[in-house]
Formats: C-alpha cells, structure tokens, sequence
C-alpha cells in the first residue's frame, strides 16, 4: 500500500522561490511506486492549496483562487488526510525557526525533519554557534549581535573586512561583506528604514579560507549515516551567496574535497554529526564551515537543507552512494 503524503512548499518567507525549486527537483525523483503525492502549497499570504501530483511532473500550481483555503482551515481540512507532511521543499523563516512546526505539532500532524525546539535554535545563528562553541570546542568567527534601531555597542572599532548578515536567515539572503566603516555606516542606515529582520550579526571575517558544508543522516533508531564534505568555490562572488547557490554554474562544488587533507575532512564529518545531536536536530541537516590551515570555524546549521537539484545535500549522499531518490525514500520514512 502507498504512503500518502503531502510535500509542503511556499511560504511567506524570503526563500519562497527555493522552496518551489526544491519541491520540483522532489518530484522529478520521488518514487512513484511507494507514495501517493499531494502537495500542499502556501502562498506568500498564507493561503492555501491542496491538490494531487505526479512523480516526474513539474510543479504547476493551481490559479483558481477558489481552490484556496486560509491557512489553518487548510490544514485541518486538508493535512489531516495524509500519513506524513514532507517539509523536504520548505525553506526560510516560518519553518526553519519552527514556527510551522509547533503549528503541526498542535494539530498532531506528522512530519518529516527536525521538530520546534531544534530548528528554533539553529534558526538563531548567535545563540546556536556560541553553544556549538561551548559544547563541541570548535572555533567558530567572532560576532557582535545588534538591532539596526537600537544598536547598543560601539561599531568605530571594527576590523575590516567584515561579514554583515541577518541572524535568523538562510539562502545566505542579506549577506554582505563590508570592506570599510563608510560602507558599514551605510548598511545600518539603509537596514533602520528597510529590514524585515530585527536582529543583524557582524561577523569576523575569515580570510584565505576553503568553504565547505557537511551534511549528515539519522536513521530512527539514532545511527547516524556520515557523508563527506563538499568543498564551495564561488564563480561570481567573495563567497557562497545567494546566486552561487541557486544559479547553474555558480559554484564549483568539491565531494570529498581537494584542497583540505582527508583528516580534516574527516573532522567535519565527524563534528556535523556531533552538531547534528548537540542541537537536536531530527533525520538530517547540513552545517557549514571554514577551514584555514588545520583551523575549523563553525558557522551555522541548516535543519532543512535545500533540495533543488544544485542542493549541496543530495551532492553529498550521491557521492556516499545514495541517490536522491533513495535519499527523499530516507528522510520520509526516518
């Protein structure tokens, strides 16, 4: 018998756009034969829609406003009906910060990926990496954190270069690298009229490093299934933004890496994991890194990786031997 299941996509957040790419790219390789597909997508205003769809097909969203419910109408009379809600194709602030999910845990749907508490957490880029910090040892860049409203700390002494990025973001949407404290006193001025983000971090900026991503597995009885760092060299930009994740030929991407030795690659391996459960994370997740010299910094850790077909995490379990169907298979039924 088919597993009926629902692959949620949309949202109101900043990585709307991603979430569709993602839920196509699922449905280009989810495997027919053991699930039944719907998909229930949510528009930018939290309306929703419910409708049947094809492995292999792409994504065409229904325009029939009438086919659309409000938000919780939708998923009540909607969500209700299936075995387990994917949240594979759903990216950004609302699921990333757990708010969707302690939505689904109040109506007792079931769901893929990690729960409330953890993605909350990771959401929460300072408090995440200074408690990775604490926890696990590892290194990670020194950062202020601030309100462009109500800063509270004396910004004249900064050492350039210097990363500006939003603290509850993903997609590495916002991110800047400032070069000078003009340029710096520009952005804040420019995030106190135009933000949707209340907290900014300013970040030590970490040069003539090599940028790699981890992801890791977890089967349902806790073992943890390690896959092999992909090593990031951005085309277009001084690091991994926006358009080297999304864009084709944006990146170079590396798995296993070149330029770092086969103990460190097994390091981050290993710490992806150990993260991995240090924040609670639930099946899978991926986390980033830079490494200089023998030197790892920690960055931040993503609990719902993106899926589109340039995703990092599905590079990283093919070169492990897992393709992306078996992968989709892997995180639904763990």
């Amino acid at each position: 018998m088919k597993i009926k299941i629902a692959l949620v996509c949309g949202g109101p957040s900043s990585e709307h756009e991603v979430s569709l790419w993602s839920t196509t790219a699922i449905l280009k390789n989810i495997n027919p034969d053991r699930y039944e597909i719907f998909v229930f997508y949510i528009d930018k205003q939290l309306n929703t829609c419910f409708f049947p769809a094809q492995s292999g097909d792409g994504l065409e969203l229904p325009q029939d406003k009438n086919l659309y419910l409000p938000f919780l109408e939708g998923i009540q009379k909607n969500l209700k009906s299936v075995a387990k809600a994917v949240l594979m194709g759903i990216h950004g602030e609302f699921v990333e910060d757990g708010r969707l999910q302690n939505i689904f845990d109040f109506f007792g749907i079931k769901y893929t990926g990690s729960g409330m508490q953890s993605s909350v957490l990771a959401m929460d880029k300072y408090s995440s990496t200074n408690f990775v910090q604490k926890v696990c040892g590892v290194k990670i860049p020194e950062a202020i954190i601030f309100n462009p409203d109500n800063i509270g700390v004396d910004l004249r002494g900064t050492i350039f270069p210097v990363v500006l990025k939003p603290n509850d973001a993903g997609s590495s949407v916002g991110v800047k690298i400032l070069k000078t404290q003009e340029a710096l006193e520009t952005e804040i001025e420019r995030l106190k009229n135009d933000s949707k983000f209340d907290y900014w971090l300013l970040q030590e900026y970490i040069s003539d490093a090599i940028e790699l991503s981890c992801g890791c597995l977890e089967k349902s009885n806790k073992e943890m299934v390690k896959l092999p760092p992909i090593e990031i060299i951005p085309h277009r930009a001084d690091f991994f933004d926006y358009d080297s994740k999304y864009q084709k030929g944006g990146s170079r991407e590396i798995t296993p890496p070149e330029n770092v030795s086969k103990e460190i690659s097994d390091k981050v391996s290993n710490l992806a994991c150990k993260i991995h459960r240090v924040l609670r994370c639930k099946t899978y997740s991926r986390s980033d890194f830079l490494v200089r010299g023998r030197e790892i910094y920690y960055l931040e850790t993503n609990t719902l990786p993106g899926m589109t077909a340039t995703s990092l995490l599905p590079q990283e379990a093919k070169a492990a031997g897992i393709s992306f169907s078996e992968l989709i298979d892997f995180i639904i039924e763990n």
